[in-house]
């Protein structure tokens, strides 16, 4: 009986872990359209590509890169196969590196 409700209070304490870090990913997602929507709105305002508007842009594809990637992270992790490892790893360098040089 104990171990029933040892493995209950295990899952309720799971699923508030995990609905907090849903909350957490959620606001960062908010705020990275928030820094995209700014960047467009900018670019409209000023005529043009501004160096603050470039900076909004670019914290908003950073957020929006960084969610991709810890999303797929959890993904990878729950279906462990070799294949989407390799998979996961080298997209994540791709874009990691081809970001850094494009900066």
């Amino acid at each position: 009986m104990e171990i029933v409700e040892e493995k209950k209070k295990d899952k309720k304490s799971q699923k508030k872990l995990s609905n907090g870090f849903n909350s957490l990913l959620a606001f960062v997602a908010y705020i990275g359209i928030g820094c995209i929507a700014l960047a467009l709105l900018l670019t409209l305002v000023l005529k043009g590509d501004t160096n603050l508007s470039r900076a909004f842009s670019l914290v908003g594809q950073v957020i929006a890169y960084v969610i991709s990637i810890v999303l797929a992270f959890y993904w990878v992790k729950e279906h462990r196969h070799i294949a989407w490892i390799i998979c996961y790893v080298v997209f994540v360098v791709t874009i990691v590196v081809l970001f850094i040089l494009n900066i």
